[in-house]
């Protein structure tokens, strides 16, 4: 048997072990009598959460104190931008962005930060929006398509 061929071996066992171990506790954990219930009680505790953590919020100022909320409506905030500018959609993501930048605790190294990471045509861009939203709240959040 050649090398080649005995690692291929080793390789298909190994995936074929952890895919049949994957697969029984997989089984043993649905087979629990009180799965139904904790995958339920879960559910009901995402329902739940402050309306920051829900997808179409706006941050009050109320929450402003309140350090977890606070990062993370920043998280989410740079999550949305990033995935806006995927699908080209630059103007509602610098929304996004700069809705970030404006609960940021750091916003000056922030900016230096996304001045060395962004596109510059993307970071000028950003720089124009910035005043324009720094005298509103934050803009509501967009759901992606």
């Amino acid at each position: 048997m050649s090398r080649n061929s005995l690692l291929a071996l080793t390789a298909g066992t190994a995936g074929a072990i952890l895919l049949g171990y994957c697969i029984y506790y997989d089984r043993k954990r649905r087979s629990d009598p009180n799965y139904k219930r904790k995958v339920h009680e879960r559910r009901q505790q995402v329902n739940t959460l402050p309306s920051v953590y829900q997808p179409t919020s706006r941050l009050n100022l109320s929450e402003l104190n309140n350090h977890e909320v606070v990062q993370h409506y920043f998280q989410n905030q740079i999550k949305l931008a990033e995935d806006l500018f995927r699908q080209a959609k630059l103007d509602m993501g610098m929304v996004h962005l700069a809705n970030a930048i404006m609960v940021c605790a750091q916003p000056v190294a922030l900016m230096e930060a996304m001045k060395v990471a962004l596109p510059e045509r993307i970071y000028n861009m950003l720089l124009t929006k910035l005043p324009d939203l720094e005298m509103t709240e934050p803009m509501p959040e967009t759901t992606l398509d």
